[in-house]
């Protein structure tokens, strides 16, 4: 399918507006990152994910839906992310794209979807950890590194920042 039809396709909404699609993001969740360190039972990302689709206030997730009506992505905004870092807020929670639509700008509509929001809601930067090509991501989508955190895991986190609203006069 060519880029921009695939783009047309694609429709950017609340999760809490479509509840039929909690338990399909979980499982996009879990298929990602479903492996020690983080939890291995698919249930856990489904009542994560549930519980992360608020309406009126953090968090909230968006998800990209297809054509035909199929998640094909999300991502969340929330208070915190690591339990290392508890001085900023708000956090990119679960951003993820269902492999077989990756490169067809479902990440970045959904990143854009959330800056939105945290502008519109007051919030100054947004926050996100992350690892792997993700960091490349959202580099490319406007973000930059802040610095690199050791989790309880053991495992590094990049940590990037993006001011999402003017500052104040």
């Amino acid at each position: 399918m060519p880029s921009g039809a695939r783009d047309a396709a694609i429709s950017i909404h609340l999760l809490a507006d479509l509840p039929h699609l909690i338990e399909p993001v979980g499982r996009i969740r879990w298929r990602q990152w479903g492996r020690p360190p983080e939890p291995v039972d698919p249930t856990w990302w489904i009542e994560t994910t549930a519980r992360e689709a608020g309406r009126d206030g953090l968090p909230i997730t968006f998800v990209a839906v297809d054509g035909p009506g199929r998640a094909v992505g999300a991502a969340g905004l929330g208070e915190f992310d690591l339990a290392e870092i508890r001085d900023r807020s708000p956090w990119v929670l679960g951003m993820v794209v269902q492999a077989d639509c990756r490169g067809w700008g479902v990440g970045r509509r959904l990143l854009t979807r959330i800056e939105d929001y945290a502008a519109r809601h007051g919030y100054l930067d947004v926050w996100v950890a992350t690892g792997g090509p993700a960091v490349r991501f959202y580099q490319r989508c406007g973000w930059w590194i802040t610095e690199t955190v050791r989790q309880a895991s053991g495992e590094e986190a990049t940590v990037l920042r993006k001011t999402v609203a003017g500052h104040p006069d």
